[in-house]
């Protein structure tokens, strides 16, 4: 894609034309990625290029989640941040500034 002169590629011309491109190479799936990329060709929404392209009977595929083993070797410092981790988890929900002297002191001051 070349943004200065706000050109792209044929097939990424309409939802029609990224249709035929799919079903002429024999496809019944798309990624994520050239998603991504038509919507923003069309200044859209994926989800209204999904909904549109279910019509021609084409479908996107998962997007595929990378990695990474953790075994006996790996540092235990990003079990919640960096390589291998979700990053949805959160943490580990005990907050670093108050740790257990506080939970302790909190007891004593309910007493």
């Amino acid at each position: 894609m070349n943004r200065k002169d706000n050109s792209f590629p044929p097939e990424y011309a309409s939802v029609e034309a990224f249709a035929e491109d799919l079903i002429d190479d024999d496809r019944e799936t798309y990624t994520p990625e050239e998603a991504d990329y038509l919507a923003e060709c069309l200044r859209t929404s994926v989800s209204k290029l999904r909904k549109e392209l279910r019509g021609y009977g084409l479908e996107m595929t998962a997007r595929e989640v990378v990695r990474e083993v953790r075994t006996f070797s790996t540092s235990s410092h990003d079990r919640w941040y960096g390589p291998g981790s979700s990053a949805t988890h959160g943490g580990s929900g005990v907050d670093s500034d108050y740790g257990i002297q506080a939970w302790s002191g909190a007891k004593r001051r309910a007493a």
